[in-house]
């Protein structure tokens, strides 16, 4: 007689086999492990925002450690009336490059520019989060 909180041997193998397929599928044809991404129910996971460049802050002249954009943000994943997480003092966000997006623009290519960041915690280091580009919009014109 059953409790009706035991499973039955069919459904054990059958749970069983599907995590042998779900770790079959994680890898990839050099037997590494994959990642699984999950998107949060309709807010897209992580917090993102659309921004606009006001200023360019530049190691030499602004006492940074790397270029760093100042930016207002535009539009936010999370929220219509939320506030993005990270905002520096007087509500401007400070936005960094690790692709080289802003590689050959100089700050006067870059205001007023648009472009996408993500909120990212570093793996290594201090776990302090950051604003990381992960699209941007600036096109120098041809002279």
């Amino acid at each position: 007689m059953s409790d009706g909180n035991t499973l039955s041997d069919k459904a054990a193998a059958e749970i069983a086999q599907t995590v042998r397929e779900v770790s079959r599928r994680m890898m990839n044809e050099r037997q590494q492990r994959g990642r699984w991404q999950f998107q949060g129910g309709g807010s897209g996971g992580g917090h993102t925002i659309w921004f606009t460049i006001t200023d360019v802050l530049c190691p030499d002249t602004d006492y940074v450690d790397e270029t760093t954009l100042v930016a207002t943000a535009t539009h936010y994943n999370q929220s219509c009336t939320g506030t993005p997480p990270g905002a520096e003092y007087g509500g401007e966000y400070h936005v960094y490059d690790i692709c080289n997006y802003l590689h050959g623009l100089t700050p006067t290519d870059l205001a007023g520019t648009t472009g996408r960041a993500t909120y990212m915690y570093p793996l290594t280091g201090t776990c302090t989060p950051r604003w990381i580009i992960d699209d941007l919009c600036a096109s120098p014109e041809c002279a």
